[in-house]
């Protein structure tokens, strides 16, 4: 099985992406080839709408330049899905939203969820996952108020806020968390608090994975 990965960050160094390539690979079945490929037009970042709207078009163009004939399913790396439901228009294999999955995850980890995020809209992305069909499954989109560039910069910091705002949507009736930035991958484990930490990165390979042995997929034609 080979799942495709494109990153958006077009500004995202080689040893950045190596870093994540690990990550995953280290999370995978033994079976799953993973590939990473990195956009070469588009937003440094994903912040706010017009950056998503532009990556998901990036993203589109970056595997329509491709042979895609050994992809089994393909991940946008970011958790705002950018180019989601363009992507299962053109290709014929599973395209796993990172944010999708992440709220599938959570709806089987107890009743409701809340979403902690870097910065950016909460009502938009509050929008975005009531499409998904998971609005009342949502308790509150919560944020650490540091960029996406910025997450990593200071894990220590990143991490008491983290816990700060995942102990506050407990406290608003979470049962757990949805992480809303993949910049945050691998960090799940090490945040304070004691409700179910869900890492989306993990969720949309676990998901991909999923879909391609139960031989699925989710192209929308119409």
């Amino acid at each position: 099985m080979k799942i495709a990965i494109v990153i958006p960050n077009t500004t995202m160094t080689d040893a950045a992406m190596a870093e994540r390539r690990a990550f995953l690979v280290a999370n995978a079945a033994p079976d799953v080839e993973l590939v990473l490929w990195r956009n070469d037009e588009g937003p440094a970042s994903i912040e706010m709408e017009a950056e998503r709207d532009e990556a998901g078009i990036e993203i589109l163009r970056n595997l329509k330049a491709r042979d895609l004939s050994d992809i089994d399913a393909v991940i946008p790396w970011c958790a705002a899905d950018p180019g989601l439901l363009a992507l299962r228009q053109a290709l014929s294999v599973p395209v796993v939203g990172p944010l999708s999955a992440a709220c599938h995850a959570a709806s089987l980890a107890g009743e409701r969820f809340g979403l902690v995020m870097p910065a950016g809209s909460r009502k938009l992305n509050r929008l975005r996952i009531e499409s998904y069909g998971f609005g009342d499954k949502l308790t509150s989109v919560r944020q650490v108020n540091t960029p996406v560039l910025e997450l990593r910069a200071d894990l220590d910091r990143t991490l008491v806020r983290l816990a700060e705002e995942a102990n506050a949507a407990e406290a608003e009736g979470a049962d757990s968390i949805v992480l809303g930035c993949m910049a945050l991958f691998g960090l799940a484990p090490r945040i304070a608090t004691s409700i179910p930490v869900i890492d989306p990165a993990l969720a949309a390979l676990n998901m991909a994975t999923a879909m391609v042995r139960l031989g699925l997929s989710n192209p929308v034609r119409n």
